[in-house]
């Protein structure tokens, strides 16, 4: 379980660089703001895996559905950012009204972006929501 922890760690550090990056990148994407979208989701992204790293040793959970929840947390977490910089390049104002505006891509471009940022984002639900029905603290 100790390599668990650590890739939560690694990976939560990876993302919060990359969402330094992607911060500096700003001004060069078709919608800005999506793209200040994408930079903060990495960032506090990446802070909250590096928090699941350093939590998981300190909860009673079988290591099956720590694997499962941590894996999927981390992966699903990058899916959503990766779906956020798409949209942000292709300029994709449908799947993201808001920060999209009046903004429209291609329809293959939108399809991927909306797919992406579902898929991540019911992804880390459902590891958030199974963390939190499998959550019980190690007694010592």
């Amino acid at each position: 379980m100790e390599t668990l922890y650590s890739t939560l760690c690694f990976m939560g550090a990876l993302l919060f660089m990359l969402g330094l990056l992607t911060g500096a990148g700003i001004p060069n994407f078709r919608s800005p703001r999506i793209g200040l979208s994408a930079h903060l989701a990495a960032i506090e992204s990446g802070l909250g895996l590096i928090a699941f790293g350093l939590l998981f040793p300190h909860l009673a959970i079988a290591a099956g559905w720590l694997a499962a929840i941590g894996h999927t947390l981390w992966i699903s977490l990058y899916l959503l950012w990766i779906g956020l910089v798409f949209a942000a390049v292709y300029g994709t104002g449908k799947v993201l009204p808001i920060a999209g505006g009046a903004m429209a891509a291609k329809v293959w471009q939108e399809n991927t972006a909306r797919s992406l940022i579902t898929i991540g984002s019911i992804g880390s639900a459902a590891a958030v929501l199974a963390l939190l029905i499998q959550w019980r603290w190690v007694v010592s």
